[in-house]
């Protein structure tokens, strides 16, 4: 029979290969993580003689190229570790890496320098606004997976760099599944929400309240059975953050601190 003649039996096989050839990979990044453990000089980031003669001695190069492209392997290595073991859901996360040695070492450098953001990664494409965004101000909503087994080492490479100067980073808007991008309307309010004496005290005609209290009555407009037509976008969260801030900074109690710990500090200077 003809080896090719497309049947289930067929797409098994190119499955099993296909698998195979994954579980192979992920064993070399393995054991050159291995490696790399047991004979790099942690004080001084060189591999061992012992270590560099060998890799010479039995043209290893073939298989990983040069000394510093091994160290990459390594490093995929360190990251499926990493994943298999300080994950709670090893098992699927696994499934989910991308076998490249690009990818996975951009994967690497997500796990090592930001392991909190790394579980998220295997739902969402999170972003944020600011380095110093709690976690529920994350944004994730109507997004995908960001780590999967296709994903291109340029992609999170960038979502890396987006990640780590969110003020230079273009957040991306999630493409609306309705297509509700139409602009409607718009709703404005007076700069009085900012408003505050040299203490702290409101002032101006409006305030946070009036503004929940609007909002609440515009959204009980909207429900499920209009939910195909209509969207509404609020910015209230993005105004309520400012409204502290502002708020906060005015605070008598923070300044009177401020000036005696500045008073102290040139008293201790003068003496």
């Amino acid at each position: 029979a003809n080896r090719v003649t497309l049947s289930s039996s067929l797409a098994s096989e190119l499955k099993s290969h296909k698998q195979k050839s994954r579980d192979h990979m992920f064993e070399l990044y393995l054991l050159a993580a291995g490696i790399r453990d047991q004979y790099l000089n942690t004080k001084n980031g060189h591999y061992s003689d012992d270590f560099t003669k060998w890799y010479q001695s039995e043209n290893l190069k073939e298989v990983f190229g040069e000394l510093s492209n091994f160290t990459k392997y390594a490093l995929c290595g360190t990251a499926i570790s990493y994943v298999a073991t300080k994950t709670e859901n090893p098992k699927e996360y696994l499934k989910q890496l991308p076998v490249s040695l690009t990818a996975l070492y951009e994967v690497h450098h997500i796990a090592s320098r930001h392991p909190d953001t790394l579980p998220v990664c295997f739902y969402f494409t999170p972003q944020r606004k600011s380095l110093a965004a709690p976690k529920h101000k994350w944004i994730t909503k109507n997004t995908e997976a960001l780590i999967h087994p296709e994903v291109a080492a340029k992609d999170l490479k960038n979502w890396i760099d987006a990640w780590e100067n969110p003020k230079q980073a273009t957040l991306v808007k999630p493409k609306d599944k309705y297509k509700r991008t139409v602009k409607l309307l718009t709703i404005s309010v007076s700069e009085d929400i900012f408003g505050f004496d040299e203490v702290g005290n409101k002032t101006g005609a409006v305030d946070m309240p009036e503004l929940h209290s609007l909002v609440a009555q515009i959204q009980t407009l909207f429900s499920k059975s209009n939910e195909k037509q209509f969207l509404l976008e609020t910015e209230i969260d993005d105004i309520t953050e400012k409204y502290v801030a502002k708020k906060d900074k005015l605070d008598p109690e923070k300044t009177i601190k401020a000036l005696v710990k500045n008073n102290r500090a040139t008293s201790y200077k003068n003496e």
